[in-house]
């Protein structure tokens, strides 16, 4: 990664009014008398916080003149990155911000003064990073904009940084770019896969904040441990954790992405089923997405003894995949009918896995693996679905059916080991679906229905496995690795009783 072009961060000067394209100061010498050198328009007249050539500066003026925030923070997650590299040789902080506006042309060197301290505080759209290393310095990173132009600041607030957490840092530059350029979308996206392969040997912990004009507010942290996304707009809010450090039952690749697969298909029929907000969907699909199906931190070595207890390959192929994690969506409530307000439009939705390891020793094990959804929603629906429904207190408006969701899923991965012999590997899946529908015609209730629909499944594998155990015959390693991975299958959570009862028919025989 290329390293910035300049190693002043020493106080910022007085603020230099830079007329672009006419009586450019030398230091920012980027334009000719028609405009950028590369023949597009000028931006309008600039006031700068500090009159230096260096690779922000350059980028701040490369997209001064666009209207979309993409373009005007473009290059500047990793322009800062860089920048921050250079904390502490010969300096710890670094300042830049670039005014743009009527106001702060026109304004008195107090008005300015006033609207940089407001745009580098206050700015309506802004993100910051903030890096503690393993040796215990800190560095905080912050980008900001508003209709006043655009700010950065790069500070090293505790200890000082090692050659190592340097380079560490240095390679956050194309992570934290992705990030940004993702939130300035239209509409925002997470792109937090980057910033989760950190050095986690030289980096401890990675903390990221976002707000932005539209609503949304990001929350993002990481360390060895753990890591979480926490996001909330006008539609609702959703939160991810899960927990990182937790090696001794995550699977290869494969097996996340496949958990991953499910997962995402069980998100996207609880959203259809309870009529969720799609943007705030697919945030959180990407959210869950980007959390669990990256690998451990770059870097990362298990320290201390060996764990007494932990999953073996076999034990591994039977279990899902993923480290365990919390996650939930939840939508932003309303009552649309002003004739009854104990109606309620609302989405909630919260899934999790847990794994327990208990015994003792490895030869006497237990491991037991969780997982669980609960869906409650309500929403209001047109009888005619091309008419739009217009709720309001005529008898004319009130035809519609008011629906109410209460949905239950578990599935269970169970095994037990006695003398290092396996004895139990027993599967337990259930997926209850409780639907709620009242019809309203002239605003008279005319029908209501509740259809309760259940099931759920046993089967444990144990005798299966130790039958197929001698892995010396072709045949029955086949049939053993194909039952371990029958397991890892069933066991994966399913939220619809209709799938649960073909699992149940599909073991039928086997």
């Amino acid at each position: 990664m290329a390293a910035a072009t300049s190693t002043s961060a020493a106080a910022p000067s007085a603020s230099t009014t830079t007329s672009l394209g006419q009586g450019a100061s030398p230091a920012l010498s980027l334009y000719s008398s028609s405009g950028l050198m590369d023949g597009t328009s000028s931006p309008p007249r600039a006031i700068w916080e500090a009159a230096q050539t260096d690779t922000i500066s350059t980028r701040m003026l490369a997209g001064a003149s666009a209207g979309d925030l993409g373009t005007r923070w473009k290059g500047l997650g990793r322009a800062l990155v860089d920048q921050a590299t250079l904390l502490g040789t010969g300096n710890t902080a670094y300042a830049q911000s670039m005014l743009v506006s009527d106001q702060a042309r026109q304004g008195s060197s107090g008005v300015q003064a006033i609207l940089r301290d407001q745009l580098h505080r206050f700015g309506s759209d802004a993100v910051s990073l903030s890096v503690t290393t393993a040796s215990g310095a800190k560095v905080e990173l912050s980008l900001s904009a508003n209709g006043d132009g655009v700010a950065v600041d790069a500070r090293l607030t505790e200890g000082k940084l090692t050659d190592d957490e340097r380079a560490a840092l240095g390679q956050l530059g194309d992570a934290f770019e992705a990030v940004v350029q993702g939130l300035a979308a239209q509409p925002p996206k997470l792109s937090l896969g980057g910033l989760m392969q950190f050095d986690s040997s030289q980096l401890a912990s990675i903390d990221l904040k976002a707000s932005l004009s539209g609503g949304t507010s990001v929350q993002f942290h990481a360390d060895a441990s753990q890591r979480s996304v926490a996001l909330s707009n006008t539609a609702g809010s959703m939160k991810v954790q899960v927990e990182a450090g937790k090696d001794a039952v995550t699977g290869s690749a494969e097996q996340r992405q496949r958990a991953i697969a499910n997962y995402l298909q069980q998100f996207d029929s609880a959203a259809d089923r309870g009529h969720a907000d799609g943007a705030l969907t697919t945030l959180f699909k990407d959210a869950f997405s980007q959390l669990n199906g990256s690998a451990r931190s770059a870097g990362a070595a298990s320290v201390g003894p060996a764990p007494l207890l932990s999953a073996s390959s076999d034990d591994r192929s039977m279990l899902s995949g993923l480290a365990d994690f919390t996650a939930s969506i939840t939508g932003a409530t309303s009552t649309p009918n002003p004739l009854r307000h104990d109606e309620v439009d609302g989405f909630d939705y919260q899934v999790s896995q847990q794994t327990t390891l208990s015994g003792n020793s490895q030869a006497d094990r237990g491991i037991l693996q969780r997982s669980s959804s609960s869906l409650k929603a309500s929403y209001h629906e047109s009888l005619q679905a091309d008419l739009p429904l217009r709720l309001d207190t005529s008898r004319q408006s009130q035809n519609y059916t008011y629906h109410q969701i209460d949905d239950q899923a578990s599935s269970q991965v169970d095994i037990g080991y006695r003398l290092g012999y396996l004895v139990r590997a027993r599967v337990s899946q259930s997926a209850s679906q409780d639907t709620r529908v009242s019809k309203y015609v002239m605003g008279d209730l005319v029908s209501s229905t509740h259809t309760p629909l259940q099931a759920q499944i046993v089967r444990d594998f144990a005798a299966q496995l130790q039958d197929d155990r001698d892995g010396r015959a072709a045949e029955g390693a086949t049939r053993r690795r194909q039952a371990l991975e029958q397991v890892g299958t069933l066991g994966l959570l399913q939220s619809d009783p209709a799938t649960v009862r073909a699992h149940g028919t599909q073991l039928v025989g086997l």
